[in-house]
């Protein structure tokens, strides 16, 4: 019972603070660092971004041992709620998609901001439902952004853009899109992680095996691999030879995702050693969706064979693999990039080698020189583009156009890292305007 001198205002405040601060339930709580979307099932390496279509919110993560959220930022998405079914609907679609290009400056910026990143909506789960349309993009805007303001597309403020174009490798990098997100602690097992893992663990067996009829049992009835794709299939296997006998041929580079009853398998399948002891390998997608309570692979989308994974000498199942040098070199200068622009000073000098030198500083001298830059300067963002790797076992060359701009320096200019791979980490050894 309310007492009559408790002033009706409160009342009116109180209810005001319910409606729209309302309590989330333990399935849909707000994101901290020991919680991430139960859409990860597991994720080797690499970012993955996720859109929660309900509070209008998009997320990068990044595993390092353990999860963490390495980006936040509001977003836009359709002006009506669901999944995508028909063009023109003003509805984002839900699902696992991957960027398949950038578009730099692909209109009015108040409308697409500087650079747009396209998905591969409609995938073929998409199109076996009979949904369609086309041109969804992540782009940006210079307007003032408002929630579920687009017409499909997931719309960033184009600063935030450019920010997440650091964590975006094409083809690769996946983007889970979600009507709501459900948070689960980092130990939580999906229900579907066991199964997902059962039908890779049965594909890799196959593929070493040479039985193209057992790949075949694991996709739905007239989804098999087939035509170009299947002579591709054949040709990889008559390489393989007795190579389980001397390397562990094991799927490397393992990320599972789900979205419904739709689900991805992204992995790396040796199929060759080259003369130098390097191995040869492809980059595999399983698409995959749940159909009466059973997962079918449905499609699969291969990437050329990958080279320059070096496998240390000798017959021990032991050995492992190393990393592929330009995805490595890749993943540092988005480590140096994020690490910079966020301050984390410690994280930025372990970028470096030991024996760094640059405009006649040593490391020391650097890391002091740029602690002062950024003491001085605010709003500091980053942009690298046209990035252009040449690595070799133990050297390599990044060089790329680095766009800088901060409350006191707007700067475009080409630059050149020199990198050495020193215990098995790749460092920045020069570092050349």
């Amino acid at each position: 019972m309310i007492k009559k001198d408790f002033p009706i205002y409160h009342i009116i405040i109180l209810l005001f603070l319910f409606l729209f601060n309302p309590i989330e339930a333990s399935s849909n709580i707000s994101p901290g660092s020991e919680r991430i979307p139960d859409s990860i099932v597991s994720l080797s390496s690499g970012y993955i971004i996720v859109v929660d279509k309900q509070y209008q919110k998009l997320y990068v993560f990044h595993k390092n041992g353990i999860f963490s959220k390495v980006f936040e930022a509001p977003c836009s998405t359709g002006k009506k709620p669901g999944s995508k079914q028909v063009a023109g609907d003003a509805k984002t679609p839900n699902g696992i998609f991957f960027v398949t290009k950038i578009l730099t400056n692909p209109g009015p910026p108040e409308v697409y901001g500087s650079m747009a990143f396209p998905l591969d909506y409609p995938t073929i789960s998409d199109k076996r439902a009979g949904r369609d349309g086309n041109n969804i993009w992540i782009h940006g805007t210079t307007k003032t952004l408002l929630p579920t303001q687009s017409n499909g597309c997931v719309v960033l403020h184009d600063s935030d853009l450019q920010h997440l174009a650091n964590f975006i490798y094409l083809n690769r990098t996946p983007v889970i899109i979600s009507e709501f997100l459900k948070w689960v602690p980092q130990n939580y097992v999906s229900p579907s992680k066991n199964e997902l893992e059962r039908i890779l663990t049965s594909w890799n067996e196959a593929f070493i095996e040479k039985d193209i009829k057992t790949i075949d049992s694991l996709y739905l009835q007239g989804s098999e691999i087939k035509g170009k794709r299947r002579e591709e299939l054949n040709n990889k296997v008559k390489y393989l030879k007795n190579l389980n006998k001397h390397f562990i041929l094991q799927p490397r580079d393992i990320s599972i995702l789900q979205e419904d009853n739709n689900a991805v398998i992204i992995f790396d399948q040796i199929f060759a050693v080259n003369s130098n002891d390097s191995f040869q390998g492809f980059y595999n997608k399983l698409i995959l969706e749940k159909i009466n309570n059973k997962w079918y692979v449905i499609d699969d989308a291969t990437k050329p064979a990958v080279t320059n994974k070096n496998l240390a000498k000798g017959s021990s199942k032991q050995n492992e693999t190393k990393s592929i040098p330009k995805e490595a070199v890749r993943n540092l200068l988005t480590k140096w990039v994020t690490n910079w622009k966020s301050g984390d000073m410690k994280t930025y000098r372990s970028c470096y080698a030991s024996n760094f030198h640059s405009k006649e500083m040593d490391l020391n001298a650097w890391i002091s020189h740029k602690a002062a830059v950024r003491q001085n300067s605010k709003n500091i963002n980053i942009r690298i583009d046209n990035l252009q790797i040449s690595a070799g076992a133990n050297t390599a060359i990044a060089v790329f156009t680095q766009y800088y701009n901060s409350s006191i320096l707007n700067s475009k200019s080409r630059k050149k890292l020199e990198l050495r791979k020193i215990n098995d980490e790749w460092k920045i050894y020069r570092e050349i305007i």
